[in-house]
């Protein structure tokens, strides 16, 4: 069972880099590791460093290990995207490969992944395709991966002091062999299933004779009864052939005299039909005449020319209500016009220009007042701070000196400071009431200021408004004139044309022509009215003209198409006929019925026998087919124990020599390593001897189950080269002695490989050290 690259040279993965962001214990961490070295993964413990590891087969592979999930990968608390960027050597290329997950705001998750290889960003890559990718140019699986190139804590102890049963799981999940046996386990299962299964089905070679002859006398008795069966059918066909003849030539006479019964009335409806219409169109005529209007002229010529009438009264009653509406419009606008210049001129009227002046001058001269009152106020207010902050002065220099003060003011020494002290704080409570009093009147004075300001401001306003209103008046006084000599154009405007449909001299006033113009609009209005039922007095005729004519014309054409009807004779006898003939074609169907009948009774008996003799082939087929399953599982199974046992030895002895030959190379009494189906792992002694690996030393056991695990990854590897290993505390719990051989041993090894320890003595074998801190409550961080 082997691995290798697409150049068929072994599996050579080694890693270059990884970048990791909210996975874990991790926030944000990039690794650059050494690919041809040994690089220490340090810190405390708790602080990571195998979350950090298990981020490589995630973004390489997918695989999330013991967390179960990538969602679970993901840092607790995170929201942003969680990744792993890993830069990888595979043979001769530079592989980069990134795996993401999404949070969506429903808290859905979603992955994506990218590759390089060698620089070319390679396109259409998923998350599937990525572990597709990186699968076909390793060799390798996650799980191969995980098994034969990733020390995990506890492992080598397993391996190497573990019960057979324990090693022989460790082994076959190493090798992939745990896959197969439980295949073959699952083919015992099904095998001893099988053969119980055939066991209990039911089956006899001799009832399946027996039913299948049983099943050939009724099929031919079936097909005799069947023939006649078909005999009595084609005399029923011919006898309905037949009868179809008759009944056809019986159905053409019998259409024929209808045909000609149809035809003369509808010669009846048709003449019914023409005199309507004639009528109508009198009724028409009739109308036109009660209006006033002579009917026999043109009715289309007629209905155009009132059409037309009517056409020329609507317009000159529009023009009529436009003018109208005008005049009404502009006299509204004249009114108020009239009113805006009113109001305009009586604002302008009710001020005083001179009591405005005068309210200006004394407004500025009490601002003026105000202005210099504040100043003054302002000036004491400062002269009452300046003094609080002399005597705050002088309490703090007293203070300061209290055995030997001197007076702030003559430079006098002072016997008792306290009650020179006492005294300045009294001095300098009055002096703050004086300070906050001058503030006080300030704020007072700046208020009246203030409104004084804005009394000055509104006076100037006012006054400067004078001539405003004087020239709002003047253009409300013109607006109102133009509006008036609007109103009067449209007043005339209207006249002219009440007069010309008057044939009188044009009304004057705008009541008059208000009046004028009403009665205009009434004469017209009865004008149109009548235009317009005259006007739909010629449509009608004219439409009834159209239709008296379409009925004559229907009338002709019932005429042209009246048949003659067949002679009643030639009908009785066909109808004689078809019932002769109906006689017989019921006589015939009923034979051919019960023929039929009598078929399929017994092709119903014959179906039914060769059912039953079908469940009985069936019924042995299974049990046959059953059997023959069984030992096909049977071989199956046979086959899988001696393949199982076939890679078994292979694997073992690959695993043994590969071992020895490494243990051999690091010297020392050992010669070889030995693993058998017996799964205990054994050295082999410079005499020949063997010894159980539980039985050594710890630096002993070190070394055997560091040269097995290598073992096991070139028989992954194809025996080539198994590229960069990684070992994660594999000398946790251990003693120092142990600790020392193992780092010694892992240095003799001089393969590139990434060993995670929260101890220091790693360091001393490392090219490269990544060291970690996590700080309470924190992510984990590199250290400095």
């Amino acid at each position: 069972m082997t691995a290798t690259t697409r150049k068929g040279t072994g599996i050579m993965l080694r890693l270059k880099s990884l970048e990791i962001t909210n996975i874990r214990s991790v926030e944000h961490v990039t690794l650059n590791v050494d690919p041809d070295g040994t690089t220490a993964l340090y810190g405390p413990s708790g602080v990571g460093k195998s979350g950090i590891l298990d981020a490589l087969p995630w973004c390489l592979w997918g695989d999330t290990g013991s967390a179960g999930s990538a969602a679970a990968l993901r840092r607790e608390g995170s929201t942003e995207p969680a990744q792993a960027t890993a830069t990888v050597l595979i043979g001769s290329d530079e592989i980069v490969a990134l795996r993401r997950i999404t949070r969506s705001d429903s808290g859905v998750e979603s992955a994506s992944a990218k590759l390089w290889i060698n620089g070319v960003k390679q396109s259409n890559v998923t998350p599937a395709s990525l572990t597709r990718i990186i699968t076909d140019l390793t060799g390798l699986t996650a799980k191969t991966f995980r098994g034969a190139f990733y020390m995990a804590q506890g492992q080598l102890t397993d391996l190497m002091t573990g019960t057979p049963a324990k090693v022989q799981e460790t082994f076959e999940e190493l090798t992939g062999l745990d896959d197969l046996t439980k295949r073959i386990q699952g083919l015992r299962e099904q095998c001893k299933e099988a053969a119980v299964r055939a066991e209990a089905l039911p089956g006899d070679p001799a009832e399946v004779t027996r039913t299948a002859d049983d099943a050939k006398e009724a099929g031919r008795e079936s097909d005799r009864l069947q023939q006649e069966s078909n005999r009595a059918a084609a005399a029923a066909a011919s006898a309905r052939t037949i009868w179809d003849t008759a009944n056809q030539r019986a159905k053409e006479l019998q259409s024929a005299e209808r045909a000609a019964r149809d035809s003369r009335e509808a010669v009846v409806g048709a003449e019914a039909l023409a005199a309507d219409a004639a009528q109508t169109v009198n009724a028409a005529r009739l109308r036109l005449h009660d209006l006033g209007e002579a009917s026999e002229g043109d009715p289309e010529v007629q209905g155009a020319a009132t059409r037309t009438a009517c056409a020329a009264l609507e317009q000159a009653l529009s023009e009529l209500t436009r003018r109208g509406t005008e005049l009404k419009a502009a006299a509204g606008q004249e009114s108020s016009a009239r009113t805006a210049a009113e109001q305009a001129r009586a604002a302008h009227d009710s001020v005083d220009p001179d009591a405005l002046a005068t309210a200006v001058t004394d407004g500025q001269a009490e601002v003026d007042a105000g202005r210099a009152a504040h100043q003054e106020v302002l000036r004491a207010a400062h002269v009452a701070d300046a003094a609080v902050a002399q005597r705050d002065e002088a309490i703090a220099t007293l203070s300061r000196a209290m055995d030997a003060a001197a007076c702030p003011t003559c430079r006098q020494d002072v016997g008792d400071v306290a009650a020179l002290i006492d005294e300045q704080n009294a001095i300098l409570d009055q002096a703050r009431k004086d300070a906050a009093a001058a503030h006080q009147k300030a704020t007072t004075l700046d208020r009246a200021l203030l409104d004084a300001e804005t009394r000055l401001r509104k006076a100037h306003d006012a006054l400067a408004n004078v001539a405003s209103l004087a020239r709002v008046a003047e253009h409300a006084e013109e607006a109102a004139s133009a509006a008036t000599r609007h109103a009067d154009q449209a007043a005339a405007t209207l006249a002219e044309l009440v007069a010309a449909h008057q044939n009188e001299p044009a009304p004057t006033g705008r009541e008059q022509i208000h009046s004028a113009a009403l009665a205009v609009h009434e004469q017209l209005t009865e004008q149109l009215s009548t235009a317009r039922g005259v006007t739909a007095a010629w449509i009608t005729l004219t439409d009834t003209i159209a239709r008296a004519a379409a009925a004559s014309g229907r009338v002709d054409q019932a005429r042209a198409a009246v048949v003659d009807a067949p002679s009643p004779t030639d009908v009785a006898a066909a109808e004689s006929r078809e019932a002769t003939t109906r006689v017989d074609l019921d006589t015939a169907q009923a034979g051919a019925a019960d023929a039929a009948a009598q078929a399929q009774a017994a092709r119903a008996t014959a179906m039914q026998l060769d059912g039953i003799a079908d469940d009985a082939a069936t019924r042995w087929n299974l049990k046959r087919e059953a059997a023959e399953q069984a030992e096909v599982t049977r071989i199956a199974r046979d086959i899988g124990i001696a393949l199982r046992r076939d890679l078994l030895a292979e694997y073992c002895a690959t695993i043994s020599a590969a071992a020895t030959d490494i243990l051999t190379r690091l010297g020392g009494e050992h010669v070889g390593f030995m693993i058998d189906e017996t799964f205990v792992p054994q050295v082999v002694l410079p005499d020949g001897t063997t010894r159980a690996t539980r039985q050594l030393s710890g630096g002993e056991k070190a070394r055997a189950a560091v040269c097995a695990f290598i073992g096991f990854s070139r028989q992954l590897a194809g025996g080539g080269k198994p590229g960069m290993l990684f070992a994660d505390e594999i000398t946790a719990s251990q003693d120092e002695a142990f600790r020392r051989d193992m780092l010694t041993m892992l240095r003799a090894l001089e393969m590139p490989m990434i060993v995670v320890s929260h101890t220091a003595d790693v360091l001393d074998i490392a090219s490269r050290v990544i060291r970690l801190q996590r700080p309470p409550l924190g992510s984990t961080q590199l250290a400095a």
